[in-house]
This record gives C-alpha cells, structure tokens and sequence, in this order.
C-alpha cells in the first residue's frame, strides 16, 4: 500500500511531506505561543516584552520537535552532526526572520495573535530553501 508521497513523482514528494511536518510545527508553535500570550496578557500585563518570551518558548519547542520529523520523514534520513547543523542554522535563520515579521506586524498595528501566525506562516516557507542543501542525498532520495 503506497501512501500519499508515495504517488508523487519523486521530486514532489519531499516538498509535501516538509508542508506536512511544517503545518503541524506552524500549529504547534502557535498553539504554545497563543497559550503562552494569553497566560501573560492575565498576570503580566504591564510586561510587553512577554510576547516575544511567548514566542521563543514556541519556537524552541517546535523547532525540537521539528528537527527530529525533517530528519526522519521529510528527508528520510537519521539525524546527523551535518543535517544537525545546517537544520539550527536555517532555523537561526527563520528565527531572525520571524521575529521581524513579527514585529513588523505589531507595529502595523495587527494584532498579536494575528501577527505570531502570519511571522510563522510567511517565515516557513523560506526554511524549506535553507534547508535543503544540507539534507540533500542523490542517493538517498525516495
């Protein structure tokens, strides 16, 4: 029984299983970001720099999660020092990049719910870019 990149030509098949694996990051990110603004905005009111504290938490923890289902199912590789580095690098790199966006949207006045989902949305798509170089495999392509 083939699954659903399974049918793919196979220069599809990574590029649905990274949407995939980046839809449940982009979930899990913004549900702990979301949880995590919500308990600030209750007792912490008058600290504004919590929702970038709100927002790292969630990135920290997707981005653990996340290196671990880039490796083994969207790259179909074990995890390595090379794939280590090149995954914390791009993710350094989408990190900076969020962060902007994110405050970028904040002063545009939108929202911060608003704006933590549109800096991860419109950051992911860049992380598919930097980090396919450092899984690249010729031989290990399925």
């Amino acid at each position: 029984m083939k699954t659903l990149t399974g049918r793919l030509p196979m220069k599809y098949r990574s590029v649905v299983r990274f949407v995939l694996v980046g839809a449940f990051g982009t979930g899990l990110q913004y549900g702990i970001y979301y949880l995590l603004l919500d308990i600030f905005q209750r007792h912490w009111q008058e600290l504004g720099v919590l929702t970038s504290v709100a927002f790292t938490a969630g990135f920290i923890i997707e981005m653990i999660c996340n290196y671990f289902f880039t490796s083994f199912y969207t790259f179909k590789m074990r995890p390595s020092w090379k794939n280590a580095g090149g995954f914390l690098f791009g993710r350094a790199v989408n990190y900076v990049i969020q962060m902007l966006l994110l405050n970028v949207l904040i002063w545009l006045h939108i929202s911060e719910e608003y704006s933590g989902i549109l800096a991860i949305m419109l950051a992911g798509v860049i992380n598919y870019f930097v980090l396919l170089p450092f899984y690249k495999d010729k031989k290990r392509e399925k």
